[in-house]
């Protein structure tokens, strides 16, 4: 059963090591885009100039709630896996216990 675990967990380890290398080559190349773009760009054309723009949602509290939103429903979906395991166990205990909530 060791083996098991320890292939699931490298093969984990090795997609999350190559998922990091794909986003940082993506920020690395929205970053020179950007500085590219922002250099060629009159002032007038800049963002801060666009009327209306500070009434905009900030976007990184957007990312913020949508993650904590995210993160919300996998704990749910963690809560009710572990649930579904206890009850589909006859040597657990009879009632499971719910996952604890992140403030």
């Amino acid at each position: 059963m060791t083996d098991v675990k320890e292939t699931t967990e490298a093969m984990q380890e090795q997609v999350l090591s190559a998922l990091k290398l794909g986003q940082t080559a993506i920020v690395e190349g929205v970053r020179t885009m950007t500085d590219t773009v922002g250099s060629i760009t009159p002032e007038s054309l800049k963002t801060e100039a666009i009327p209306g723009l500070d009434s905009l949602p900030d976007p990184t509290e957007l990312m913020n709630v949508s993650f904590g939103f995210a993160e919300a429903l996998l704990n749910t979906q963690k809560e009710f896996a572990q649930n579904l395991l206890a009850a589909a166990n006859p040597n657990s205990s009879p009632k499971a216990q719910p996952v604890a909530k992140k403030s």
